[in-house]
């Protein structure tokens, strides 16, 4: 009765503090995923041999309990645990996976020992000590655990309940010992039957929970991509339990860290909503998938446009580089090759002058992912300048426009790669298209624009443009060490299949060495779809 009222008690407490967490943290209805996390069973086996190994280590020393009540209206009996002195570790099997709606479920089955305890029973003859085996053959302890959001935003696995199904349960007095408390053994037999969770579930529940805690979902609803942005892990809806996989719907955009904001999980307005992100009904294959939208790489872009990252300048005072400054001048001695030279107009119209080139963006990016190709389309301003030096020595150097023009670059996300949750790849200016040139130059136009930029960009862009995007850090959702990993471009979305390993399983296997030899980076592979 006591163990029904405790379960329905868990329940509405679930349900309550399910109901206050989405109204603080769960997005708005309608809202679409950003990017999706699922974990799959190929990952719940891991956990399960894990869990295994966990158990068979601390079922080699102790097995924690300390029980004690009232047997009959006057005799006293207590329990506490020694050692294990028998333990079959052959027998023992270990099971993790998730069920439709309920959480994660461990189960240990074919346990099989024997503990050494120190009992007491106190009555009205006397007080009797001493220490006597107890056994259980072919039990199995069955863990139920539920994953919610925290108080403080974070994603944790709590234990709900442990249950325990045991067979031949016996304390094996000494002869001498069952004399003195013959009269109680029916009673101490069964204290000792119906407290068995009590004497079996302390110690799974202290070696294992905090172990699946940890490892499993224990990760906070944002994280920083780098000074200025976050990625909000930000939930649409509790954790979907699947049988044996597990889903999560993430808000998934990044934002601006802007003074007025008080929380990183404030969701900063968009120029644009979140479409559906379609899902694959079937796994990868592989223990980890996550579904990157084309509205989570989009937002982490229109971000960095906010704070500038698309727009360049190209001068003397910008470029620490000797040679490049040079390659600016409208005036170069001998054979040396400068922008006067490629173009004489503008060595006549400014002698002794430094070209600058300035370029901004006029609109967010636009990011568009089709099966092995990502762009970045970024449409620009392009303002080319001449300093030149003024007549009036109090006046300095002076800018003068001489070309404006519009441009519109292709930019490709070229090697992508994932390791230890960060997604990576590199910024390639694949082409550029330049319209509405006006310019002030005769002598100069859109050819001649064409072939400075292409120019500097080799010179100067392609290099600079390769480093923006610095990684888009994921969730922790699997706490283990990453052996391999798949980045894969699909239509409208991103997606990373990883697998993990722990300890010795972590070694490379004989074809996994061969292929070390041939690409040092191993873990990270790229698959077009």
């Amino acid at each position: 009765m006591i163990k029904s009222l405790l379960l329905l008690a868990a329940a509405l407490y679930h349900n309550v503090d399910s109901q206050s967490l989405a109204n603080s943290f769960f997005a708005e209805p309608g809202t679409h995923a950003g990017f999706v996390t699922r974990l799959n069973d190929k990952a719940f086996d891991l956990v399960s041999e894990y869990l295994r190994e966990r158990t068979l280590k601390f079922m080699q020393n102790e097995l924690s309990f300390n029980i004690s009540a009232v047997i009959t209206e006057n005799v006293h009996f207590s329990l506490v645990s020694n050692r294990i002195t028998r333990f079959h570790a052959d027998s023992f099997k270990s099971k993790f996976t998730s069920q439709n709606g309920k959480g994660f479920i461990w189960t240990g089955s074919g346990l099989n020992a024997s503990v050494t305890a120190v009992y007491r029973v106190d009555s009205p003859t006397g007080q009797s000590t001493g220490h006597v085996p107890l056994s259980f053959d072919n039990t199995s302890v069955e863990l139920l655990l539920w994953t919610g959001v925290n108080s403080d935003g974070h994603l944790k696995t709590d234990l709900v309940t442990c249950k325990v199904a045991a067979n031949n349960v016996r304390l094996q007095f000494a002869a001498s010992d069952a004399e003195t408390i013959s009269p109680f053994l029916p009673h101490i037999s069964h204290f000792i039957t119906e407290r068995i969770e009590q004497t079996i579930c302390p110690s799974f529940h202290s070696e294992l929970v905090p172990v699946i805690s940890n490892r499993l979902l224990n990760t906070p609803l944002s994280a920083a991509l780098f000074d200025q942005y976050f990625l909000n892990y930000g939930l649409l809806g509790p954790v979907s339990f699947a049988q044996d996989s597990l889903l999560m719907r993430h808000r998934g955009n990044a934002f601006g860290i802007l003074r007025q904001g008080r929380t990183r999980l404030n969701d900063f307005r968009l120029p644009f909503r979140s479409p559906p992100l379609e899902v694959a009904d079937a796994s990868s294959g592989h223990m980890l998938d996550f579904y990157m939208s084309n509205y989570t790489m989009s937002s982490l872009l229109f971000w960095m446009d906010q704070y500038r990252k698309f727009d360049y300048e190209i001068s003397k005072s910008a470029q620490n580089n000797s040679a490049i400054s040079g390659y600016l001048r409208t005036d170069c001695p001998g054979d040396d090759i400068c922008a006067g030279t490629l173009f004489p107009a503008l060595k006549e119209r400014f002698p002794n002058g430094l070209v600058m080139i300035k370029s901004h963006t006029v609109s967010y990016p636009r990011l568009i992912i089709r099966p092995g190709n990502a762009t970045i389309l970024v449409d620009t301003r392009c303002d080319a300048f001449v300093q030149v030096k003024d007549d009036d020595p109090r006046q300095g150097d002076r800018s003068r426009r001489f070309l404006t023009a519009s441009m519109a670059v292709e930019i490709k996300l070229e090697e992508p790669t994932f390791k230890d949750y960060v997604f990576s790849a590199k910024m390639h200016i694949e082409k550029f298209t330049i319209n509405e040139v006006v310019s002030l130059v005769e002598g100069i136009d859109k050819s001649s624009l064409e072939f400075l930029v292409n120019a500097l960009t080799e010179l100067i862009l392609q290099e600079e443009m390769a480093t923006k995007l610095k990684g888009v850090r994921l969730p922790i959702v699997f706490d283990f060490d990453q052996r391999w990993a798949e980045v894969a471009y699909e239509q409208d979305r991103i997606r990373i299949s990883a697998d993990y390993c722990y300890g010795d399983k972590c070694a490379p296997t004989l074809a996994e060495s061969k292929d070390a030899t041939d690409n040092m980076d191993y873990y990270d592979s790229v698959k077009d779809a």
